[in-house]
This record gives C-alpha cells, structure tokens and sequence, in this order.
C-alpha cells in the first residue's frame, strides 16, 4: 500500500500519468460505417495516429508503447482499412477526416495531436480544419512534401487502370518499390499480416488523393503543420509549403517510406521533440 501511494504521489509530483490499458470499441461514422480504434494511456495532449492508404493502425505498433507512456494514445482503422466497415458509396479524404473527428468527438478529447503516414497526413488536415480549439498540431509521416505538385490525370489514370485490373498484385508491386530489398519483413507484414483492405474503397481513395486540394487544406488546417520526412526521392519543399500554412520538416536518412517501422528509435525520437514543441506553444 505505501509503495502504491508513493508511486501516485510521484506521478502527481512530475506530471507524469499512470498508464492505461489498451481499449478497442467502435463508433459509427455518419454514414453508418463501423470505426475501429484502440484508446491506450493517459496524459494530454492526446495523439491520433492515422495510418496511410490500405494500411491499417498496426503500423503504430513501436510508437503505442512509447508515447502511452505519457500522454492517451489513439489508434484507428480507417474506413475501408483494418477492422473498420466498408459500407459506403462514395470514398474522399475528405469524408475520412471526417470520420477521423467523429472519433476524437466520440472520445470527448480536448486537446489533440494527429499524426498521419502518407495518405493518413492529408486525412489529419481535413480533421484538424473540424477540430477547431481541440487540434492544436498535425504531424505528417512521410508526406507533404510539396502542396503544390501534381500528378497528371493521364498517369493517374494508367496507375488506376492497373489496380481495377489486379489489385492484388498491383499493391504488391507498388509497395514493394517503396523498399531496398524485397524480401524485407516489414514489407512482408504490410502486404501479409495486416487485414486486407476493401479493393473498391482503396481504389477510390487513390483515385481521390491524385486530385486532392492539399494547397488548400494546408492553409484550412489552421494549426502547425510538421514533417517528419525521409531524406530520398522526394525533397520536401519547406519553402513552398509555408506560402500555405505554419510548416517545417526534419528529415530522417537511409529510410523509406514506411519510416516509423523501418528505424522506429528515431521516428519516435523525432516524434516526441515535436510534441513537446506543440504542446509548449
């Protein structure tokens, strides 16, 4: 019993918070679409991490332990992804930030962090523009990085036209050019483990995100955006982005795309300063 309250009053003490267990339930979105997410520890701000496209909230699996320590963390499955319904006739980023707030409303948080990989960033722009006074920051995982390119409509069509004709393989294919070695065991989870996506929703969100407003929904997020971005292909335009919005980047090197399981120590690293400088504003 001593040792119990010394452990509460230290908590108390440091502004530190006893650690929750992880809790699954389900919201229904306002379509009728199931939602599903894992609520785990305690502490403010909260953080939500939004996963990218035809993934699902396992993706989070070294940053949960982490910042469950301190802070609630809340994981979801997007619609169309994971555990979640996939009843729905029309799919947007737009119609998935949505959903996104219906589960930070759900829960009655007050104060918010989103976090998204990829497709998950522009997802966490829409959400945080619906949680004015609850989204205080949005952290971007290997994406926005540059609101203002553009994919052709013809090359978006000819990438579409290959996964309506062999989802399947053109998801393995596109995945796997993400990573230096094919046989890599995070590649293998991404393609084997996790559920698999809903073919008809992945495909119309892609179709979607080719012609996604990001311009604008940088400058409607009304709230810091920050990236945490792999140092490759793709040069994240700091300048550009902040004509926009409040925007900066820290770059990780020798990862990809999936950089929070490729060197998660670093991600989370990099995560946690950011937090803090969010928090603190």
């Amino acid at each position: 019993m001593i040792t119990r309250r010394a452990a509460i009053v230290c908590c108390i003490s440091f502004g530190t918070s006893l650690a929750a267990g992880p809790k699954t339930g389900t919201v229904q979105s306002k379509d009728g679409v199931s939602i599903a997410y894992t609520s785990e520890g305690t502490g403010q701000p909260a953080i939500v991490f939004i996963h990218g496209w035809t993934c699902d909230q396992s993706h989070w699996r070294f940053q949960v332990p982490e910042f469950s320590k301190t802070n609630r963390v809340i994981t979801i499955d997007l619609p169309g992804h994971g555990k979640s319904g996939a009843n729905r006739d029309t799919w947007s980023i737009n119609g998935l930030g949505g959903d996104v707030a219906t589960i930070v409303h759900h829960l009655k948080l007050k104060k918010v962090i989103l976090v998204g990989h990829s497709m998950g960033a522009p997802v966490a722009l829409v959400a945080a523009a619906r949680l004015q006074g609850i989204a205080i920051g949005v952290v971007a995982a290997d994406a926005l990085q540059n609101v203002e390119f553009t994919i052709s409509p013809e090359a978006a069509d000819r990438m579409l036209k290959s996964f309506e004709a062999d989802f399947d393989g053109a998801r393995t294919r596109f995945f796997t050019s993400m990573f230096k070695d094919p046989k890599s065991p995070i590649l293998a989870s991404i393609l084997k483990d996790a559920p698999q996506p809903d073919p008809k929703a992945a495909v119309a969100l892609m179709r979607d995100f080719s012609r996604f407003d990001f311009k604008g929904a940088l400058a409607s997020a009304g709230v810091p955006v920050r990236a945490i971005n792999a140092d490759g292909r793709y040069k994240t335009a700091v300048e550009i982005n902040r004509k926009y919005g409040d925007f900066d980047a820290v770059m990780m090197k020798d990862v990809g795309h999936f950089l929070m399981l490729e060197k998660p120590d670093e991600f989370n690293h990099d995560l946690r300063s950011i937090i803090q400088q969010l928090a603190n504003r």
